[in-house]
């Protein structure tokens, strides 16, 4: 069995740049030529990664007698390999499509060189089961590296997302504009209270505007924590303002039991600004 491996994994070798260049043509049967001239430097980069994963395939089976090093090599292939992918803006989809192409052609050298070498049937069923474990390891590897490196893009954006959504913006020494944009989920309006009180203290700001015009949407719960930071901002001795509240915004703070006469509405953003003589 190790021997018939051996040869069936060395064939591979051998034959790598070939079937690399078989999946290439498949893989890219249907993209116009203008496309590919377009993305010739890349294209480049991923017929090497092509050829590189048919090369570990045909090790992985040379060396299928220590499948602990085998299971490690391709993870570390797939960790690799999935990262780059992402990084380059390459879909999960895209590259797990070629998993059939893959089996496709590796498979025909192996059964071909089998056939070539006059092995016993036992010995291709053998090979081939390992081969296909082999490739089923590797898509897994892959896939799980690629989405949670997606994951962690989402974190990291998320959180760049976030730090930009409460910007607190100085227009005088004691006076400044919060300006809200787009929907507040719940766990933005949190942030937002977090982020807000911090900057307060650190401006030492004595009025705080607070622009809602941007908003595109307020439910029950977010309007709760708006008004939570109202009411927070006046504990540590700091006045807002509320401007640009549209009429559905002001029915949804009705809705909750918000006694808007206890806040301080101020109309537009520009008339507050006005009014204060700051422009």
């Amino acid at each position: 069995m190790e021997k018939d491996n051996q040869l069936l994994g060395e064939r591979v070798l051998a034959d790598k740049e070939l079937i690399a260049q078989l999946i290439h043509e498949e893989a890219v049967k249907d993209v116009p030529v203008e496309q590919l001239q377009m993305h010739e430097a890349f294209i480049g980069i991923v017929n090497k990664v092509r050829t590189d994963f048919v090369k570990l395939i045909g090790e992985s089976i040379i060396n299928s007698c220590d499948m602990q090093k085998v299971y490690t090599s391709i993870q570390e292939w797939g960790e690799a390999t999935g990262n780059f992918f992402l990084e380059n803006e390459q879909s999960l989809e895209d590259a797990l499509a070629e998993t059939s192409l893959y089996r496709k052609h590796i498979g025909t050298v192996i059964k071909t060189e089998a056939i070539r070498k006059k092995m016993e049937l036992q010995s291709l069923f053998d090979a081939m089961e390992l081969f296909h474990s082999l490739l089923d390891y590797a898509a897994y590897s892959y896939t799980q590296a690629y989405t949670e490196s997606y994951r962690r893009r989402l974190k990291a954006s998320r959180k760049e997302f976030l730090e930009l959504s409460a910007p607190v913006v100085p227009v005088s020494d004691q006076i400044a504009i919060l300006p809200l944009v787009g929907s507040i989920e719940i766990d933005r309006a949190r942030y937002i209270l977090e982020k807000t009180l911090l900057s307060a203290n650190q401006l030492k700001i004595k009025v705080l505007i607070v622009d809602l015009s941007g908003v595109v949407r307020v439910d029950s719960m977010v309007a709760e924590q708006i008004i939570k930071i109202i009411q927070s901002l006046k504990l540590v001795g700091v006045r807002s303002i509320l401007t640009g509240i549209r009429p559905e915004i002001a029915r949804t703070m009705a809705e909750i039991g918000v006694d808007l006469g206890n806040l301080e509405i101020g109309g537009s953003l520009k008339r507050v600004l006005d009014q204060m003589k700051i422009s």
